[in-house]
C-alpha cells in the first residue's frame, strides 16, 4: 500500500477538530441563551451517564483495533478476516450495554426523571458500534473521516437553528449533539467494502482478542469515567445548574484540547506500523517531532485561554455563566497535561504494547479523581470539581513519563521546548497588558487572539525553533 502523506493526514484531522470546534462556537451559544444553565446540565448529565454505556459497548476496541489493523492493512484477506472478528465483539458487547442500560433505566430512581433524555442519548450506543472509525483510522483515510464528518456538522447546524426555540426543546438539541457526532457512522459500513470483503469465509476467532481488547477496556473505561466524573458527582451533589457552569467552564478547553491531540493521533496508526517494520530510526525522529509540535501549540494556547476566559464565556454563553470563571481560568492549565498525555498515549505507550502500564495508571487516576470530586464538589462546587479535574489530569501524564522518558529525553527536545515556553511567557505579558485597554469583549477576542499569534509566532521564528518552521512548510511557505 502506498503511504499516505503524514502533513496530509495531520491537515485532515486538524481541519475535522477545527469543524469540532466551529460546530460549538456557533451551536453553543445559542443553545445555552435558549436552554439556560438548567437544559444544558440535563443534555450534559445525561450524556455523562451515556457515556458509561457507550464504553461497554465499545469496549477496547478502537484502539486496540486501530493498532492492530494498521499492521496488516496490506493484506485484504487478513484485514478483512480481523475486521468480522471485531465487529462480532463489538455487537455482543453493545447487546451487553443495552440490558445494563434498560434495567439501571427502570430501577435506578435518579434516572426516572430523565427517562426520556437518556433514552434519546442511549442512540449514540448503537452509532458507535456501526461506526468502525478504527479501520479507517488505520487504513489513514482522514480525508474521508473529515469529508463524512463535516457535512454532518452542517446538517447539524442548520436542524439546532430550526427546531430548537424554547427551553423545552433539550430533547431535541440532545438528538441533534448525537446525530452531528455520530449519525455519520451508519454509512461507514458502506465504505468499508472498499477495504475489507465482510462475506469472505474465515474462521472466527474470538478469543485471541480477548485479553487486549479487556486490558484496553479497562484503560477506555477509567480514562471515561475520569473525562466525565465531575459532570456526573455535580448533577447528584451540587444539581443541574452546576452542571451547566461547569459546562460552560470547561467547553472552549475542551475544544482546544481535542484540536491538538486529535493532530496527534493521527500519528498512532504510523508509529505502530513502523514498529511493526522494525524501522525505530524513523519513530524516533516522527515521536521528537510530534513532541516538539504538540508543546508549540499547546503552551501559546493554555496562556491565551486564560487571558480571554471573561471574554469567551461572556461571548459564548453569556453573563448568567460568569460564575463559572474562576473555573475556566484554572482549567486552561488542563490543556498543556491532556495534550501531553494524548502523545505519550498515542505515540509510545500503545504502540510500544505497554497497555498494562496504560491501565494502572488509569485506575489510580480514577481512585484519585473519585476522591477528590467527592471531597471538592462538596466544600467548593464548581471550583472544587475542576481543581480536581486539574490534579488528576496533570498527574497523569507525569506517570506516564516514566515508561517514555528514554523515548523523549534528549537535548533538542528540550531546547524547542525551551523556546516555545519563553514565546509563550512574552505573549502572556503582552496580551494581558493589552487586554485591559478593550472593553469590548468580542472585539477583545478578536484582537489579543490575532495580535498574540502574530508575537509567538515571530519569536518562534526569531529563536529557530523547529516547529515553526515545519507549520510553515505545511503551509508551502517559504521561510
Amino acid at each position: 500500500m502506498q503511504q499516505k502523506s503524514l502533513k496530509k493526514n495531520a491537515i485532515f484531522n486538524f481541519i475535522k477538530s477545527f469543524m469540532n470546534i466551529v460546530f460549538p462556537i456557533i451551536s453553543f451559544p445559542y443553545a445555552s441563551r435558549i436552554l439556560l444553565p438548567e437544559g444544558i446540565g440535563k443534555v450534559n448529565f445525561a450524556n455523562s451517564i451515556i457515556e458509561y454505556f457507550t464504553m461497554i459497548a465499545v469496549l477496547g476496541v478502537n484502539t486496540y483495533a486501530a493498532r492492530e489493523a494498521s499492521k496488516i492493512r496490506d493484506d485484504k484477506e487478513k484485514l478483512s478476516k480481523f475486521t468480522k472478528e471485531i465487529l462480532l465483539f463489538n455487537f455482543i458487547s453493545t447487546a451487553i450495554a443495552y440490558i445494563l442500560f434498560i434495567f439501571c433505566l427502570f430501577f435506578l430512581e435518579k434516572f426516572s426523571d430523565y427517562k426520556i433524555l437518556l433514552i434519546v442519548c442511549s442512540t449514540k450506543i448503537l452509532f458507535f458500534t456501526l461506526g468502525t472509525n478504527w479501520l479507517f483510522t488505520a487504513k489513514e483515510e482522514f480525508g474521508y473521516i473529515t469529508l463524512r464528518h463535516t457535512a454532518f456538522q452542517v446538517i447539524s447546524l442548520i436542524l439546532l437553528f430550526s427546531f430548537v426555540h424554547t427551553a423545552d426543546d433539550y430533547l431535541i438539541y440532545a438528538g441533534i449533539g448525537i446525530f452531528s457526532n455520530v449519525g455519520a457512522n451508519i454509512f461507514n459500513f458502506i465504505y468499508a467494502r472498499k477495504f475489507v470483503n465482510l462475506r469472505q469465509k474465515s474462521t472466527i476467532e474470538l478469543k485471541k482478542h480477548a485479553k487486549p481488547i479487556f486490558t484496553f477496556f479497562g484503560v477506555s473505561f477509567a480514562g471515561k469515567i475520569n473525562s466525565v466524573l465531575d459532570k456526573t458527582m455535580l448533577g447528584f451533589l451540587a444539581g443541574n445548574a452546576c452542571v451547566g457552569f461547569y459546562s460552560a467552564a470547561i467547553k472552549i478547553n475542551e475544544m482546544i484540547i481535542e484540536l491538538i491531540t486529535s493532530t496527534v493521533s493521527s500519528f498512532m496508526p504510523r508509529t505502530s506500523y513502523l514498529l511493526e517494520q522494525n524501522d525505530y530510526e524513523e519513530y524516533s525522529q516522527l515521536v521528537s517531532k510530534v513532541l516538539k509540535i504538540t508543546c508549540f501549540f499547546s503552551f501559546p494556547a493554555t496562556a491565551g485561554l486564560f487571558v480571554l476566559s471573561r471574554q469567551l464565556i461572556l461571548l459564548f454563553s453569556g453573563e448568567k455563566y460568569l460564575p463559572a470563571l474562576g473555573t475556566m481560568q484554572l482549567l486552561t492549565l488542563m490543556i498543556i497535561s491532556q495534550t501531553l498525555n494524548s502523545f505519550l498515549n498515542n505515540l509510545i505507550i500503545t504502540p510500544q504494547r505497554k497497555e498494562k502500564f496504560l491501565l494502572y495508571a488509569q485506575i489510580t487516576a480514577l481512585i484519585l479523581n473519585m476522591t477528590l470530586n467527592y471531597f471538592f464538589i462538596s466544600k467548593w462546587g464548581v471550583f472544587g470539581a475542576g481543581l480536581a479535574t486539574l490534579i488528576v489530569e496533570t498527574t497523569l501524564p507525569m506517570v506516564k513519563l516514566i515508561p517514555s522518558w528514554k523515548y523523549i529525553n534528549n537535548k533538542k527536545n528540550f531546547i524547542s521546548l525551551m523556546k516555545s515556553l519563553l514565546g509563550t511567557l512574552v505573549m502572556l505579558l503582552i496580551i494581558s497588558k493589552l487586554s485591559v485597554y478593550i472593553s469590548n469583549f468580542f472585539l477583545c477576542t478578536i484582537v489579543i487572539t490575532i495580535v498574540g499569534t502574530i508575537i509567538y509566532a515571530l519569536i518562534e521564528l526569531l529563536l529557530r525553533n523547529e516547529p515553526a518552521f515545519f507549520v510553515l512548510k505545511m503551509l508551502k511557505i517559504k521561510a
